[in-house]
């Protein structure tokens, strides 16, 4: 009896379990997001995850592709005049655009990026592509191009409208890409920017908290509809890689962001390097000089060096001098270059 009894328990736990998802937890604390996931930007190692194959409403993490589209199309100085058509339907957040306006591409995407201005997005989205339809068309094969499978963009700005939805894991994927472009991370990373609409200079502010909260933190994008409630996409510098961060229908984001950020530190291994060289030298009193460059970082992955060096150098050589660089990848994606140096004076003979 007491064998049937604890049988019957235990199913009575599983069906409970199957009925309520397990809550997510970091570090043994409490996640408020909905869905959630953290990865690694070099290699997409994904170090957590919680509901991140959700499709949902993604609010303003939409405007990550309109302005990498934006700065992809290398147009971002030329001058955008706004029309009636491109703020037809523009609410919520705005850099308060008129019809008539001048404004350049750049501007546009700091509008849109730092202000998070859907008049900002929809400009973009005419200037590119003519209408929104069209620009939901680019946004979409680039989506494809990156691997964003469960994703569907209607609008540049991520307002809820014609079902705009992604996921958490696109998300992130779309935040790696995001991550290696360094024009679109100098905007994101901006506390304020002043922008120049028809001669009149005006200063946008950023909405991300986490700017604040630790220089590591080098943007991304903060949203918010009614319908995908907050949501929050961070880029996190750890000593030479990058983790990416998002949160859907998050209630406490800015602490999801910076426990999930923790917690998945321990996940990275130390990488040091101290390598020496040996360089034919012609001219010197020595016929080979000793060189070399090190670095330290974290990782996961795979960690490749690409070495670039003339096969001699000419004396005379001072300690220091660059010889060459070395360029580091991880699962071969750039991450950083360093220089090669001399390591001892060679005087010419």
């Amino acid at each position: 009896m007491r064998v049937i009894f604890l049988f019957k328990r235990l199913c009575l736990i599983l069906c409970f379990a199957l009925a309520f998802p397990n809550v997510a937890y970091a570090e043994g604390y409490e996640l408020s997001a909905s869905s959630a996931i953290i990865m690694d930007a070099h290699t997409n190692t994904v170090f957590f995850e919680k509901n991140s194959d959700i499709k949902r409403a993604v609010a303003s993490t939409t405007k990550v592709m309109t302005c990498l589209l934006a700065v992809e199309s290398k147009e971002l100085e030329k001058t955008v005049e706004i029309t009636d058509e491109m703020l037809v339907g523009c609410e919520g957040s705005l850099i308060y655009l008129k019809a008539g306006d001048r404004i350049t591409l750049y501007d546009l995407v700091c509008g849109a990026m730092i202000a998070s201005g859907n008049d900002a997005a929809n400009a973009i989205a005419y200037y590119l592509a003519g209408n929104q339809q069209n620009f939901a068309i680019m946004m979409n094969n680039r989506a494809k191009a990156i691997g964003m499978k469960s994703t569907k963009f209607v609008t540049p700005s991520g307002l809820d409208k014609g079902n705009n939805h992604s996921t958490a894991f696109d998300i992130a994927l779309l935040a790696s890409e995001a991550a290696m472009n360094d024009v679109l991370m100098k905007i994101a990373s901006m506390k304020s920017a002043d922008i120049t609409i028809s001669g009149k200079r005006q200063t946008v502010y950023n909405h991300n908290k986490l700017l604040s909260v630790s220089e590591n933190f080098i943007g991304l994008k903060t949203g918010f509809t009614k319908k995908a409630g907050r949501c929050l996409l961070s880029v996190y510098q750890y000593k030479g890689s990058l983790i990416v961060c998002v949160t859907l229908g998050a209630p406490n984001d800015w602490q999801d962001h910076k426990r999930l950020v923790n917690y998945s530190k321990k996940c990275y291994k130390d990488i040091n390097q101290n390598k020496r060289l040996k360089i034919n030298t012609v001219g010197g009193m020595k016929s080979l000089l000793s060189c070399g460059y090190s670095y330290s970082l974290k990782a996961v992955g795979k960690t490749t060096v690409k070495e670039y060096y003339y096969p001699f150098v000419y004396a005379p050589v001072r300690t220091g001098d660059v010889i060459g660089r070395a360029d580091i990848y991880i699962n071969q994606r750039y991450v950083k270059s360093i220089d090669i140096t001399a390591k001892e004076d060679i005087k010419d003979g």
